[in-house]
Order: C-alpha cells, then sequence, then structure tokens
C-alpha cells in the first residue's frame, strides 16, 4: 500500500512544482508589462511636459512692430507676420531681452559681444517660443530675412513630418549653424575693412544689408 502512495505522492509534488513555475513566470510577465506600460506613461508625460514648459518661461517677450535687430539692425518680423516665424531672441545673463531677423544673428551676437546667452526661436507651426537647443532645426528652401531657411519644431514628429513633405530640407545641428554664421561674419568683416581701407563709406554697407531683405543675400 505504501508503495502505491509513493508514485502518487511524486506526482503531486511534480504537479505543485510545475504550478508554483507557472505563478512565477506569469508574476514576472505581470511585472514586465506593468514596467512597460510605466515607462510608456512616463515617456508621454515627459513630452506633452516638454511641450507645456517650452513656452512657460515668464522672460520672454513678443517684437514690437519697431523692433529692431540688434546684430543687424533690420527689422525684426512679428509673430504674425510673414517671415515671423524666423524671428529669435535672447535672454542675456544680466536678464535683458534681444531679438534678431534670423538665426544667423542670434548665434553671432554672443561672438561679438562676449557673451553666452539663453537663446529661442519659434517653434513653424505654433510660432510660439522654443529654446533652441530643444528644438528640431531643420533647413529648408524657405526665404528667410537673411536668407538662412531654418524652422525649427518643438515636436520631432512633425519636423518628420515636414521633411517627408518637403524632400529637399533636413535635420540640421546647431554647431553647424554657428560655425556658417561665424564663417559669414568673418567674410563680412573682412570685406568691410577692405571698403573702409578704401575709404568707402558705410552707406555702400547700408545698401548691402537692405539687398538682404530683398533676397538677394546676406
Amino acid at each position: 500500500m505504501k508503495k502505491l502512495w509513493l508514485p502518487a505522492l511524486a506526482v503531486v509534488l511534480l504537479l505543485g512544482a510545475c504550478g508554483t513555475e507557472k505563478e512565477k513566470v506569469k508574476e514576472e510577465e505581470t511585472k514586465q508589462e506593468v514596467a512597460a506600460n510605466e515607462a510608456e506613461a512616463k515617456d508621454k508625460t515627459e513630452k506633452e511636459t516638454k511641450k507645456e514648459t517650452a513656452v512657460a518661461d515668464s522672460r520672454l517677450q513678443e517684437p514690437k512692430e519697431d523692433t529692431m535687430c540688434e546684430m543687424c539692425n533690420m527689422k525684426v518680423y512679428m509673430k504674425d507676420e510673414e517671415m515671423g516665424e524666423f524671428s529669435t531672441q535672447a535672454i542675456k545673463e544680466d536678464g535683458t531681452i534681444a531679438f534678431y531677423d534670423d538665426i544667423g544673428c542670434l548665434v553671432n551676437a554672443e561672438v561679438a559681444n562676449n557673451e553666452k546667452n539663453e537663446k529661442f526661436v519659434r517653434d513653424f507651426n505654433t510660432k510660439d517660443w522654443v529654446k533652441v537647443d530643444d528644438a528640431t532645426i531643420v533647413k529648408t528652401d524657405l526665404k528667410s530675412p537673411m536668407n538662412w531657411g531654418y524652422v525649427y519644431f518643438n515636436d520631432k514628429a512633425e519636423a518628420d513630418k515636414f521633411i517627408a513633405d518637403n524632400p529637399t530640407a533636413h535635420v540640421e545641428e546647431l554647431q553647424k549653424i554657428k560655425d556658417d554664421a561665424l564663417e559669414r561674419r568673418k567674410k563680412k568683416m573682412k570685406e568691410k575693412a577692405e571698403k573702409e581701407a578704401k575709404g568707402e563709406s558705410d552707406s555702400m554697407h547700408m545698401e548691402e544689408k537692405e539687398k538682404s531683405h530683398d533676397g538677394q543675400g546676406h
């Protein structure tokens, strides 16, 4: 009789072990699913928070009708004006605000004035301000005040959609723009020095800047 119980006991123990193992696997799967859901929810929250906080800086201002670019002294377009999406602004270390008509002037201002500023651009779709370091920068064929042609997106998915709809557009790194802007500045300074050496007046320089806003280069 005892011999008959031994196989039965072994079966019971085996079934119990299998059941415990299944419970462990199910428990582990549940933990992984919960962790994945939490990670997804966190990522979504962070994205939403980024969108909300990107324009929440109370220090930011809006240019007025007569606002001029601090670097080139040309018009800074307002939010709802044509080319208003290209206007930029900086918050300086002393808290003052400076506006620029295009990104080249924004990045070159730091070099020219030996400053390190908080730099902001407009989201292409909403026209709200977004920190340039947080934006996806896209090079386009669009005409901007100084012919840089960059637009900015707070949401990378929107940037990807814009690029998909505009095959000649592509994402650009801020450092590349800084390098190009500095190179343009050096060239401009050299040309100015050469003109001054020849005794030419500043009126020619002003005429050249006016041509920039007519789309003939900067």
